[in-house]
């Protein structure tokens, strides 16, 4: 019993600066996490924005093919929206937009490092191919993305990854 007092006598508990050092390291630690969970969150929006744009266009041309009609992509800094054309004729300025009219985006679309796009068409003829010439979508945002643009070509759209000079999307 006396060995019982005196280690409970002997435990005062922590000292003040033992406190003040435990805080510290916390903090730091959780400094850290909050700043990379902050850049994974970035990267993580950037991609799903882009795959999920790169969904949406393969999707119409899928349409353009199964219905055997005309097809176009309106790209604007801050949203995309689809047409459909009843004929060939039909001029593209027509067509009915197809639901939801308007796609908005998180991540302003460029045309290059300085240019952002206002009203760029891209049509889709009745078999599924890009009529209009080919084209990149760049996304306006910073980080280490492992996608972060979208390759628009005649038979096919694939999201990339751009270079450090923003002169092309290499595929992903």
């Amino acid at each position: 019993m006396d060995n019982c007092k005196q280690i409970i006598q002997g435990s005062r508990g922590f000292s003040l600066t033992e406190l003040v050092i435990v805080i510290a390291i916390a903090s730091t630690l959780l400094g850290i996490a909050t700043i990379n969970y902050h850049q994974w969150q970035v990267k993580y929006n950037v991609e799903a924005q882009v795959r999920t744009m790169a969904t949406n266009f393969s999707e119409l041309r899928i349409r353009a093919m199964t219905t055997k009609q005309r097809q176009s992509i309106t790209v604007n800094r801050q949203s995309y929206s689809f047409k459909s054309y009843s004929s060939d004729d039909e001029p593209l300025a027509a067509g009915t937009v197809t639901p939801p009219a308007t796609r908005s985006v998180s991540y302003a679309l460029k045309t290059n490092s300085s240019t952002y796009y206002s009203g760029q068409i891209f049509e889709i003829d009745h078999r599924g191919m890009l009529v209009s010439p080919p084209g990149t979508i760049y996304l306006d945002s910073t980080g280490s993305a492992g996608v972060d643009c979208l390759n628009i070509q005649v038979v096919r759209i694939n999201p990339g990854k751009k270079n450090g000079a923003w002169s092309s999307c290499d595929d992903q």
